[in-house]
């Protein structure tokens, strides 16, 4: 096997995610410590809903249908969380779109594979336009999740702290809402979201448990993912696996060895 054939025709897909593990990381740790793991995962069911509907009505575009039907739910949840209601909404969103996503093209045979595609990923299918697009938007959001971890970390922990100091969390609570939405929403449409989910959960989920201060474990949660990354990208051209679930795979692998080890070392 020519490893080096491999890098330079999976090139924009290696590119791409190695941005996603890098954004999606840095945003996941957030995600678990805000215990919003409901919402990372009812976004990208939205985000397959979008796409289902410019498929169901031949738009050109499954890009800009994802982003309105994002930007629709990020206002839903923004209403939602001022009325404390968010608990209804969450669970109701994420079945709704997943339902929703293939009755639109439940008799579309085409559409259909076109629709798991979306959400399981294809390597293969990504280019070099996703990638110039796609790389910078997901470093851009791993900056800013990585330098504003102070205020991430107080709004998650101490939401009333935030109030009392006339911080304005709803915004800032808006644009996390925003991050998250964008990590999910560039990272589903060039990579799929198993690849997303994997990258954004598995990661932070192994290395929190060991964490001490904030910092060190978001620099950590992007070197495993880096590493999960890689080692997916090995195994699925080795055993010929699916690349997305061989990402997750690896990753799960070490969310189960770093938490079994944390109970020897215990």
């Amino acid at each position: 096997m020519n490893w080096w054939d491999l890098i330079v025709f999976f090139w924009p897909a290696l590119v791409i995610g190695g941005a996603l593990a890098l954004a999606g990381s840095a945003v996941g740790t957030f995600v678990l410590l805000r215990r919003d793991s409901l919402l990372a995962l009812a976004i990208p069911e939205v985000v397959a809903l979008g796409a289902a509907v410019a498929m169901k009505y031949g738009w050109s575009s499954s890009f800009l249908a994802a982003l309105a039907a994002v930007l629709v739910a990020l206002v839903l949840l923004a209403w939602t969380r001022l009325r404390r209601q968010e608990g209804l909404l969450l669970p109701c969103l994420y079945i709704g779109a997943l339902c929703a996503s293939f009755l639109l093209i439940a008799n579309a045979g085409r559409h259909l594979e076109d629709l798991q595609n979306f959400l399981m990923g294809i390597d293969v299918a990504v280019t070099p336009t996703e990638a110039a697009y796609a790389t910078p938007a997901l470093l851009v959001a791993a900056v800013i999740a990585v330098g504003l971890w102070r205020r991430w970390l107080l709004l998650a922990q101490s939401p009333t702290t935030a109030q009392l100091a006339r911080l304005y969390p709803v915004l800032w609570e808006l644009l996390f809402l925003c991050l998250l939405g964008l990590v999910v929403l560039v990272g589903t449409h060039a990579m799929g979201v198993v690849m997303v989910l994997a990258l954004l959960f598995l990661p932070a989920a192994a290395v929190l448990p060991w964490a001490r201060r904030i910092a060190p474990a978001i620099v950590l949660a992007m070197i495993v993912a880096e590493l999960d990354f890689a080692l997916g990208f090995y195994l699925s051209n080795t055993m010929t696996w699916p690349f997305s679930q061989s990402v997750g795979g690896v990753g799960f692998a070490l969310f189960l060895l770093s938490h079994i080890v944390g109970l020897l070392v215990r």
